[in-house]
């Protein structure tokens, strides 16, 4: 199973093209091949040690992560979630990964009373 797992992870190359110009060939170092179908298998097992806390709750699809946090009080649920978020910071940087901040959004809902 490694050797199999090895041999589709490694030796992989890419160019890319610009009107009728083609790049050199450059070796991929990281990731796994898209539309593949061991992808989402091999990012799940890839991601299984994500940190979480007991007062948030981690809800992923694919490559996308949300964290939630719940709390009456908003500077309280922020707090919360920029302390998960601080450990997610850490364990990106242990990985060498990095997070999307393009695409990353702090939404906060309160009810009306």
């Amino acid at each position: 199973m490694y050797r199999i797992l090895q041999s589709y992870l490694t030796n992989r190359y890419f160019r890319t093209k610009y009107r009728e110009a083609y790049s050199s060939l450059r070796q991929i170092l990281a990731g796994v091949p898209q539309g593949s179908v061991l992808g989402p298998l091999l990012y799940l097992m890839y991601t299984a040690d994500l940190p979480t806390l007991a007062n948030s709750t981690t809800a992923t699809f694919a490559d996308d992560t949300a964290i939630l946090t719940v709390h009456e009080d908003p500077t309280m649920a922020a707090h919360r979630l920029q302390v998960h978020l601080n450990k997610i910071q850490s364990w990106l940087k242990t990985w060498r990964m990095k997070a999307n901040e393009a695409k990353s959004v702090q939404v906060t809902f309160t009810s009306i009373r």
